[in-house]
């Protein structure tokens, strides 16, 4: 990705261009994926889900240099508010499931970067296969789990 020595806007220009292609091949997934609801964030999860198997991107290098310069990571800070936007729209409660999820895959590719070796794989396909399993989830179905979460936690007290 980055050659040694490399002048600063020839590296920035390949951090765009990386983001950029990220937020296409994310639409090119969720294009492809038969079940539509969720598809977005199962894109995403297949994209962030292992920051090793993205070895051909310098991931740490991708991520500092979009924290310091986050007009670089224009496209998927776009991306993301404009799902958030939808996620987040009250006639569609189970949409914060697609919050929480990319929220949880940031989190997990950032700790991937900063200690590959926290998660076995095993682990980590558990922790994927569980947020994938989330975006399934229907308005109905998640008002019954929210229903029975509180149910439970009035039981304990």
């Amino acid at each position: 990705m980055f050659r040694p020595g490399a002048p600063i806007d020839e590296i920035e220009r390949d951090v765009e261009a990386m983001i950029i292609e990220l937020v296409h091949e994310l639409g090119r997934q969720a294009d492809a994926d038969p079940y539509r609801v969720g598809a977005e964030e199962r894109a995403y999860i297949k994209a962030f889900s292992d920051a090793r198997a993205n070895s051909s991107h310098n991931q740490a290098g991708l991520l500092s240099t979009a924290i310091g310069r986050p007009n670089l990571a224009e496209a998927l800070i776009y991306l993301n508010r404009r799902l958030d936007r939808e996620d987040l729209d009250p006639r569609e409660p189970a949409g914060i499931i697609g919050v929480i999820v990319r929220l949880a895959m940031d989190g997990l590719w950032v700790s991937d970067i900063l200690d590959n070796t926290r998660f076995s794989p095993e682990e980590r396909r558990r922790i994927t296969d569980i947020l994938t399993g989330l975006t399934y989830l229907t308005d109905k179905r998640l008002e019954q789990v929210v229903e029975e979460a509180k149910a439970d936690i009035d039981i304990r007290k």
